[in-house]
């Protein structure tokens, strides 16, 4: 607003004083021009009608509401448009004056000190040989106190235009801020812990886009924690009774005296089937740790698949065996991908192990390996007990159980599952699972064969 009342201001007061300045340039033309017609030597002389020529003088001065002065060359005056008082026959030391009678063009020259504007031009008399010259004077008083008037104005406008501005700019800015300070308070309450805590949203503004994406992260952030809190407590549970049962046996050994030896051995082999089961839930936790820290990357070369997968056959087909399972192996067609052999290896182990150890005797496990020009398919098929629909998407969950009886006849941790699925995940793939209840499950691998 400042920038534009100096602009305003200086815009107008230019504009006015150049049309008056035009004015003045055309008037001098016309005053030396009826001079000129009236002869200047007869009039500095004394001779013509010089009382008619002042009267003309004066009412062209009136007219164009400007002082006229006409000078001879001695820089006396000897017309003046305005008779009381006047100074016919002074001898006035004017520059612009001066300046003309030297016949030096000049423009119109303002004089704030005097609040007017001067112009003078030369006229020639004497056959053209001596020159003369005619001064106007208007006076700017009028127009600088119509600019001071608009000035004020223009300054008091801008004031209530400022005033304005600042309150608007001042409640915008509330109502703009007031939503991040909501986060903001969202943010720092967050901060201390409270991961229950959610931003409101509404509407579709990029506020509304912040808070969305912030109560998305604190979802992922509390769903963290909650997991965190439920692998802890079930880490502690899972070692917990092997402990307690290792416990209650040794105990019984030390309460009861003269034990049979045959007694010490059952109870002894007990003992060691509870150490070996907290063996593989503490082997099953380090591989999980290991495949969970990604920094340390995949060891990626080119596997061939179809090999892997029959020496993952040769290792487990023992156990098959042991429980009267019948094991298959179908490849389609040769594959070779990109892989970490050891992580990918134990993703399918744990995938076909599950399958024998769920398959009741006399039942089959079905491994097949095809692909298509972008991505591998491994698909591990039993006929076992399959799982229950609602029960599907927990399975991957780390130490989750379908039926925790049959998991402890098994020896299962409820980690081989989730091994897996960080290690396919890994490989940018993906696992889906098909299962019908006592009818049997098939889960399907699908892994990109070249890492992008």
């Amino acid at each position: 607003m400042f920038i534009f009342y100096i602009t305003a201001m200086n815009y107008t007061e230019t504009h006015y004083l150049s049309e008056l300045k035009s004015d003045m340039q055309m008037h001098a033309r016309i005053a030396t021009t009826f001079l000129s017609r009236r002869g200047m030597d007869n009039l500095l002389e004394g001779g013509g009608p010089l009382a008619v020529v002042q009267g003309d003088i004066a009412g062209r001065g009136s007219e164009w509401n400007m002082r006229v002065l006409v000078f001879d060359e001695y820089a006396t005056v000897f017309i003046d448009s305005i008779t009381t008082p006047g100074r016919v026959g002074q001898t006035l030391i004017i520059p612009e004056v001066l300046s003309a009678l030297e016949r030096q063009y000049q423009e119109p020259l303002l004089r704030r000190e005097y609040q007017a504007i001067y112009y003078a031009i030369s006229i020639p008399y004497g056959d053209g040989e001596r020159f003369g010259a005619v001064l106007l004077v208007a006076c700017v008083e009028d127009i600088f106190n119509s600019l001071s008037q608009i000035s004020d104005r223009i300054l008091l406008y801008s004031l209530m235009v400022g005033i304005a501005v600042v309150a608007l700019v001042f409640v915008a800015s509330h109502w703009l801020i007031a939503p991040l300070r909501r986060m903001l308070r969202v943010v720092q309450r967050t901060a201390a812990g409270r991961l229950d805590q959610r931003v409101p949203v509404t509407g579709g503004d990029e506020y509304a886009v912040w808070g969305t994406a912030f109560n998305s992260m604190t979802e992922k952030l509390e769903q963290v924690e909650k997991t965190r809190e439920e692998f802890v407590s079930n880490v502690s549970h899972e070692l917990k009774t092997p402990l307690s049962s290792m416990k209650v046996l040794s105990e019984s050994l030390l309460l009861q005296e003269s034990v049979p030896e045959e007694v010490y051995r059952e109870f002894l082999q007990d003992i060691v089937s509870e150490v070996d089961r907290m063996t593989t839930i503490n082997n099953d936790l380090l591989a999980l740790v290991k495949i969970d820290q990604r920094e340390q990357g995949l060891n990626i070369r080119l596997v061939s698949i179809n090999l892997m997968v029959e020496d993952i056959l040769k290792r487990l087909s023992p156990l098959a065996e042991q429980r009267n399972v019948a094991l298959y192996y179908d490849d389609v067609r040769p594959v070779e991908m990109d892989a970490d052999e050891i992580k990918l290896s134990l993703a399918i182990s744990n995938i076909v192990e599950n399958g024998i150890k769920y398959t009741p005797g006399g039942g089959t496990v079905k491994v097949v390996v095809d692909a298509d020009h972008q991505f591998a398919y491994i698909t591990v098929q039993d006929t076992g007990i399959g799982i229950p629909e609602e029960e599907q998407s927990k399975i991957f969950t780390r130490f989750y159980r379908v039926d925790k009886t049959r998991d402890r006849e098994t020896g299962g941790t409820g980690l081989g599952l989730s091994i897996s699925y960080s290690a396919v995940l890994m490989h940018g793939g993906s696992i889906r699972v098909n299962s019908r209840q006592d009818e049997g499950s098939v889960f399907i691998v699908r892994i990109p064969i070249r890492r992008s």
